[in-house]
């Protein structure tokens, strides 16, 4: 009997409910499920943490190497690929390419971090606006530059010995108070030599015959909708030797056209960014887009018409021509430069640009030949002379209501250095 009551009194143990068993498991499992994605987050979170930085870090080697590129533009050849260490570390090399876009750069940058590819690719140009601010140079042919009526001259110009003066043309006289709103220096009986290699290019690319190793499509079989060709690819070039009307074809990109005979752009077509080349080249009234027009006899552009920036015209002509080789019509803009240059210049039988009234020219314009000037240029103007003619009479050498202001070019605008090398390289855009 006191065996049995003192283990009675002695019994520590209760009974417990199943059920708790179960719910102390589920709440464990539940811990170490959560302990679980809170580590996977974590490491997930880590991990693209790291890409980023990776990612980002070569991409900023990539854009590294385009501003070395622009800053020392003798750093990379044309069409030639080099590596370079940025900053001493092997981890840092960036792969740089230049090549021209018409008279336009295009650089290219390519670097790997780890399993991360980063590339752009830039098309360059001149920063315009911190260059001498040059509004005219006029060759000195022994002549006197006459302006009359509400001619502007804005910017530092360069002038014959023999210099400027007031004029009285078709019942106007000179309406300013100064004749040169700059300084005036005297000009040689020549112009500025042009970028010789970017020269070459161009006449190269003019003349240049197709070959097996071109990306070649006849143009007859492109689609009506847009075709786009992306810089990152090789340069499509689209031939014809029988089409003379680009009515309805929508193009885009790393594109070339090519064509043999006179091309006809009209205001229904949709072109951006690429170059157009032909003989002779007409835009008509109204067309809108941002293309380089490259032609070796003749450029005429309508009435209304806009260039977009950055856009270009360029005539690159041989043989001697009594008409107008380049025409900008009434009411015309140009935001990125023209061109008008002979190999063969002279001044017994010059050639001749014609600039319409209230046509507007932004960058600047380069004329181996004389240039009848009604509209305006905001940037530069290089020629050899000046036509006027009226219902009168002809005049040479005289500017009637025409405007050549350098200050009105924006401060950031970037466009085409002509003359010798760039001194200013910047992007203009970023391309894909």
């Amino acid at each position: 009997m006191y065996n049995l009551k003192l283990n009675k009194k002695t019994r520590i143990f209760k009974k417990v409910n199943g059920g708790a068993l179960y719910y102390a498991i589920f709440i464990a499992f539940l811990i170490s499920v959560l302990s679980g994605l809170l580590l996977l987050y974590t490491y997930i979170h880590n991990s693209y943490i790291n890409r980023q930085i990776l990612q980002e870090q070569a991409f900023s080697s990539v854009r590294s190497g385009i501003n070395l590129v622009l800053m020392n533009p003798e750093l990379v050849g044309y069409e030639s690929e080099d590596e370079i260490e940025l900053f001493g570390n092997d981890y840092d090399k960036v792969k740089l390419r230049k090549e021209h876009w018409g008279v336009y750069d295009l650089i290219f940058a390519e670097s790997n971090r780890q399993n991360y590819k980063a590339s752009k690719i830039a098309l360059a140009g001149d920063h315009l606006g911190k260059k001498d601010d040059v509004a005219l140079y006029l060759t000195d042919q022994k002549k006197y530059l006459s302006i009359s009526g509400n001619t502007i001259l804005k910017g530092t110009c360069y002038l014959p010995k023999l210099g400027i003066k007031r004029a009285y043309i078709e019942g106007q006289g000179y309406q300013n108070r100064e004749l040169v709103f700059g300084k005036v220096l005297n000009s040689e009986s020549k112009l500025p030599d042009l970028n010789s290699e970017k020269i070459k290019y161009l006449e190269s690319l003019v003349t240049k015959t197709l070959s097996k190793q071109d990306s070649v499509v006849e143009l007859k079989r492109v689609p009506n909708k847009l075709l786009y060709n992306s810089f990152f690819n090789k340069s499509l070039v689209l031939y014809s030797d029988q089409m003379t009307n680009l009515s309805g074809v929508r193009l885009e990109g790393n594109i070339i056209l090519k064509f043999d005979q006179e091309i006809i752009i009209p205001e229904n077509c949709y072109l951006k960014d690429i170059i157009v080349i032909a003989p002779s080249v007409n835009i008509t009234d109204g067309f809108k887009g941002n293309i380089q027009v490259l032609a070796t006899e003749r450029i005429n552009v309508g009435n209304s018409c806009q260039l977009k920036y950055p856009s270009f015209l360029g005539v690159l002509k041989s043989k001697e021509d009594k008409r107008f080789v380049m025409n900008i019509g009434a009411g015309s803009t140009i935001a990125g430069g023209v061109m008008l240059y002979s190999p063969t210049a002279n001044t017994s039988n010059p050639l001749k640009m014609k600039l319409e009234n209230s046509s507007k020219i932004y960058g600047t314009v380069y004329c181996d030949a004389y240039i009848e000037h009604k509209g305006n240029i905001y940037g530069s103007l290089y020629c050899n002379g000046f036509t006027l003619k009226t219902a009168a009479s002809l005049y040479e050498n005289h500017l009637l209501n025409a405007k050549i202001d350098y200050s009105k070019l924006p401060k950031d605008f970037i466009g085409v250095n002509l003359i010798g090398n760039p001194v200013n390289a910047k992007i203009i855009k970023w391309l894909e």
